[in-house]
């Protein structure tokens, strides 16, 4: 409705500027007069176009599988910029604000947003994660010719777009156990598309394991193991539990992959936890142990040095114990849990990277 009431505004504004220009086209020959009227008619679609793309909706082909069977590599999706309201100076933290938008971020919401660790890519290898692939180096003590190549910044509004599902609202306190998340110490039930890996266990007969096989959504062998990933819908509607096994990290075993990549933090991609999802205006009180999960935040999010020096924190060349900050931030997953490149691998999002919601229309070939 807003987007027809737009063109027709634009139609309408079009049609008295051209009414305007005829009656001031006395002097001018018929060719000069049609060339001027192309001209404007061009200028005014362009401008309807940029306008539409850059605070109404905008088009995004899924590059992943990590919001499959939700969404599938290769979908064409629109984002609904007007939900939320457009983000204005989105690459500027200091001046970033949003206008108004029809309804709020809610858990469960699908939306596109900046990848935040984009900020620094490889110039010839955009495609490649550089922090992950840092991190990778630091961890196995090996060598990545990668490393030497030449680095790019990029502003926010430049960095890859990625499609998640909001789990972690601002103000919560998020924990993952066992791969189940959990919010303010509640059980947060998975969606409909939500899959997980699990192993067929020695209860099952083989009439009940070609049933879940057919059901499955990836089925293959690992070792002795025959392992299906499946909807838990799927599982729990047909009373399969009993027969499927999860099959998660242990706990307590870190990853140094997962955030915030830190050896005082013993999390990994099932056990991660508890969380304080920072919220506009709320002032933390910092020490070395929980600087790990704000750091970048308050360097590259927000736009501050940061030292720590003899056991003592500096932001902004000023010793301080405490932190305020100046943005909401969101915890997202992918609905195929166990491919899904998200917030346990790269921490909070911020909210000026967030470009909008996924909306109604799709163009796909599944």
């Amino acid at each position: 409705m807003i987007v027809l009431v737009f063109v027709s505004t634009v139609f309408l504004w079009s049609h008295s500027i051209r009414r305007k220009v005829t009656q001031r086209v006395d002097r001018l020959s018929r060719l000069q007069y049609k060339v001027g009227e192309w001209l404007l008619a061009i200028a005014i679609a362009v401008f309807a176009i940029w306008f539409t793309h850059r605070f109404v909706y905008s088009l995004l082909t899924i590059r992943s599988t990590s919001m499959q069977p939700a969404y599938y590599s290769d979908e064409l999706i629109v984002i609904n910029k007007l939900a939320y309201g457009p983000a204005v100076n989105a690459d500027n933290s200091n001046r970033y604000r949003r206008l108004s938008g029809y309804s709020r971020i809610k858990r469960g919401d699908v939306i596109a947003f900046y990848f935040p660790e984009g900020d620094t890519v490889f110039q010839d290898h955009s495609k490649e994660y550089y922090y992950f692939i840092k991190r990778q180096v630091e961890t196995t003590k090996t060598s990545n010719p990668l490393l030497k190549s030449p680095l790019v910044y990029n502003s926010v509004s430049d960095r890859i777009p990625f499609i998640k599902r909001i789990v972690g609202l601002p103000g919560d306190t998020l924990k993952i156990s066992e791969g189940d998340v959990w919010v303010n110490r509640r059980y947060a039930p998975s969606n409909d598309f939500a899959v997980k890996k699990f192993r067929i266990n020695n209860k099952t007969t083989d009439s009940v394991k070609e049933k879940i096989l057919k059901r499955a959504y990836e089925s293959y062998r690992e070792g002795d193991d025959q392992v299906v990933e499946i909807k838990e819908k799927v599982m729990y509607e047909n009373g399969w539990s009993i027969y499927l096994d999860k099959m998660v990290d242990p706990m307590n075993r870190p990853s140094p992959y997962v955030f915030p990549f830190s050896e005082g933090y013993f999390w990994n991609g099932s056990f991660l936890g508890p969380v304080a999802i920072p919220t506009k205006g709320q002032t933390v009180q910092l020490t070395l142990t929980n600087l790990p999960l704000y750091r970048r935040i308050i360097q590259c999010y927000e736009g501050n040095t940061l030292t720590v020096d003899n056991q003592s924190v500096y932001i902004n060349n000023k010793r301080t114990n405490e932190y305020t900050f100046k943005m909401n931030y969101y915890w997202v997953a992918g609905d195929n849990v166990s491919h899904s490149f998200d917030s346990r691998f790269w921490g909070f999002v911020p909210e000026n990277h967030i470009i909008g919601k996924v909306s109604w229309l799709r163009c796909s070939p599944h």
